[in-house]
């Protein structure tokens, strides 16, 4: 019985195939993948969208879609050496400026903790996407300066990220005084 009923399943199974290769899926059945209900919208290729809109049109609503870390990470990716550090000037001015702060006994508010953790994280890959540092020595850095999470306040965390400051300056410094070492 359950051999006849596989059996007579895959003999009709075979027989609508043809009917849905020549016409296509059903109205108002997915297009997408395995052509069944959920498998999604019909597939338009890219530059045939209807409405005439083109696909930078729609890649453009949708990176608008993502709000303002989108629009920032889009016009980082596009950064000349003189922005890269224009930008890490004042990132690193901003640090001192709150850690000085901290350092006079300033209140931090304790949820500023996690945004100032953060800015050092985007420091610290500003610092890699700016000099092009290696992955391991990127990887050494960020887990030397963000590895402590939960246990740091927010006035630790600012004392921490004008410190990664100081780091990186000397980094930067022994960097010039290696090349200028290979150049003589």
């Amino acid at each position: 019985m359950r051999e006849t009923l596989i059996l007579t399943s895959a003999i009709l199974a075979l027989a609508a195939a043809p009917a849905v290769a020549q016409h296509g899926p059903p109205a108002g059945v997915g297009g997408g993948p395995g052509g069944g209900m959920g498998a999604g919208p019909p597939i338009t290729p890219p530059g045939q969208m209807g409405g005439g809109f083109g696909t930078s049109t729609y890649a453009h609503d949708i990176a608008s879609q993502h709000g303002q870390f989108g629009r920032d990470f889009s016009a980082q990716q596009h950064l000349t050496p003189q922005q890269y550090q224009t930008l890490a000037a004042q990132h690193r001015a901003d640090a001192l400026a709150l850690a000085q702060a901290a350092r006079n006994g300033a209140r931090i508010p304790a949820n500023a903790g996690p945004r100032i953790r953060d800015a050092l994280k985007q420091d610290i890959d500003a610092w890699r996407d700016q000099f092009q540092v290696d992955r391991r020595s990127w990887q050494s850095m960020r887990d030397q300066w963000l590895s402590s999470r939960g246990t740091m306040t927010a006035q630790d965390w600012a004392i921490q990220r004008a410190n990664w400051f100081a780091a990186r300056d000397a980094w930067i410094a022994n960097q010039k005084a290696w090349a200028s070492a290979r150049r003589h």
